[in-house]
């Protein structure tokens, strides 16, 4: 299979501490399903971030390099970045609760993605949001209008994948999207995972601290840092 994200040898620190991420390696091929594992801490959330240069300002990339397809993510300009991300790329985050705009309808912030990538009207973008919608089971026309303090924890979770499936993006990072849900819901984000994998063939970084969700979501599994090896993360079957 095609390579989607070609890590090799990568440090990141941040001022004034040491490495949080030491000559780390990793490849995910295009379809593959891998789970980056281990405890909070670590550097996982630092490497997610660091895929598509989303570094807070007093993160230091020491060393290393990061391609996507055929980018090398350190060196792409800013204006490619912005078609980069949402577009080949997207990332899920922890809490959507932060990321959605609290004064958009879901619909409209999933639509403004759309805006960002796809050429077209209103009536168009608006159309591939609504796909996006009903793809993560929110189908009904009310989801559209609902704004995200109207919505459960899962619902909004559901609206995060949304927005980073809405343009087709060959690679999607879900830095550990079920940690703040109920089992229940745990379960059915997990399962809507697997339908994704299934329908889109998309290459997935699975980013979580917990071993027991990942049976039959991914391929490989990376366990990164701690007590329970080396920060330089190696493929373990899963």
């Amino acid at each position: 299979m095609a390579g989607v994200l070609e890590v090799r040898n990568l440090t990141i620190s941040y001022s004034g501490r040491e490495e949080v991420i030491k000559d780390f390696n990793l490849d995910i091929a295009a379809g593959e399903a891998v789970a980056l594992l281990g405890p909070s801490g670590c550097g996982k959330t630092t490497l997610a971030l660091a895929l598509l240069r989303l570094l807070p300002g007093n993160a230091r990339l020491l060393s290393g390099s990061i391609r996507l397809g055929e980018r090398d993510m350190l060196r792409v300009a800013a204006g490619t970045l912005r078609q980069i991300r949402g577009a080949e790329a997207s990332i899920i985050l922890q809490e959507p609760a932060l990321s959605l705009n609290p004064v958009m309808s879901a619909g409209d912030q999933i639509a403004e993605v759309a805006r960002a990538h796809i050429p077209g009207s209103p009536r168009n973008w608006r159309r591939h949001a609504e796909l996006a919608l009903a793809e993560v089971g929110l189908g009904d026309s009310r989801f559209y209008s609902a704004y995200p303090h109207q919505l459960s924890s899962g619902q909004r979770q559901r609206i995060a994948i949304a927005q980073a499936l809405v343009c087709k993006p060959q690679f999607l990072i879900a830095d550990e999207p079920t940690s703040a849900l109920d089992n229940k819901t745990q379960a059915e984000i997990l399962e809507l995972f697997k339908e994704l994998r299934r329908s889109r063939r998309i290459a997935l970084l699975f980013i979580t601290h917990n071993p027991a969700i990942l049976a039959g979501l991914v391929d490989r599994l990376w366990r990164m840092g701690g007590n329970w090896q080396a920060k330089t993360a190696k493929p373990l079957p899963c």
